[in-house]
């Protein structure tokens, strides 16, 4: 099967615009691509499909290694949103990543790397998008990125691995997919397994979180599960296992067979 001819790429993601991933995908593919960057204009990590409706926001323009900006001061959907408005948006492909922190389980609905590329598929922007994230410790998950970092030391992983994989995926058509959530190991690792969703978020991060009643307030353990499910058939249990997870999706929830199997039929409440 011959795969799809993809020449106009979309990037983006949840750790700002100028965060470490989207400067190692631009350094990666530029010289394959015409790129275009749209993202946040800060750390949003953890903010899923939020949308600036009653709000609005600002936005902009920059540019990475001579690859165009649109930044928003807002969320990753929002993003996708002045993009699409702009009008001259045609894309044969959404990147989202590579996120500093894994993208798993149903923790996929909480996560503005994921909702931004299922959203840029329902608006039109692009037929296909590969979602990339990295198995990392805590402390990453909300880091500020800088446009000044030095990016060397992630160039070999995840920089060309990712590259190696996105190209890959364009090969194989894409298995079909409309979304491939791809998640790194955290240590270097050229071993992909295809996976299913982990079913139960407390199978891989630790509950329940934390409660003070006497303060009124919450927050959340920053540690996985004392136990965690290794089974490799779910993505959670790949990643832990030192391989890359590829989980085949679709850019809403919805139940395809039940879909299929219901759609058109009527029935009366009594």
């Amino acid at each position: 099967m011959a795969g799809m001819v993809v020449k106009r790429v979309l990037l983006t993601g949840d750790d700002g615009y100028d965060a470490i991933g989207i400067r190692l995908l631009v350094r990666m593919l530029k010289d394959r691509f015409d790129l275009q960057v749209a993202a946040t204009i800060s750390q949003m990590s953890g903010v899923g499909g939020h949308i600036s409706v009653s709000t609005g926001g600002k936005y902009g323009e920059s540019e990475i290694e001579g690859v165009p900006v649109i930044w928003v001061d807002g969320y990753p959907v929002d993003a996708m949103e002045v993009v699409k408005s702009r009008g001259d948006a045609v894309y044969d492909l959404v990147l989202s990543g590579i996120n500093f922190g894994a993208n798993v389980s149903g923790s996929i609905l909480s996560s503005g790397t994921f909702t931004a590329a299922g959203h840029a598929i329902s608006v039109g922007l692009a037929p296909r998008a590969i979602v990339l994230s990295w198995f990392l410790p805590v402390e990453f998950w909300f880091k500020k990125h800088a446009a000044d970092e030095d990016i060397t030391s992630y160039l070999n992983y995840p920089g060309r691995v990712a590259r190696d994989i996105i190209l890959r995926c364009i090969a194989e058509n894409f298995w079909e997919a409309p979304i491939l959530n791809v998640n790194f190991p955290a240590e270097s690792s050229r071993s992909v397994l295809f996976t299913r969703f982990q079913p139960k978020l407390d199978a891989f991060y630790r509950y329940p979180i934390s409660l003070d009643p006497k303060a009124g307030k919450f927050s959340y353990p920053p540690t996985l599960a004392s136990d965690p499910d290794t089974d490799t058939q779910y993505d959670t249990g790949a990643i832990l296992s030192g391989l890359i997870s590829v989980t085949p999706c679709r850019p809403t929830p919805a139940d395809t067979d039940a879909a299929n199997r219901m759609t058109g039929r009527k029935l009366t409440l009594r």
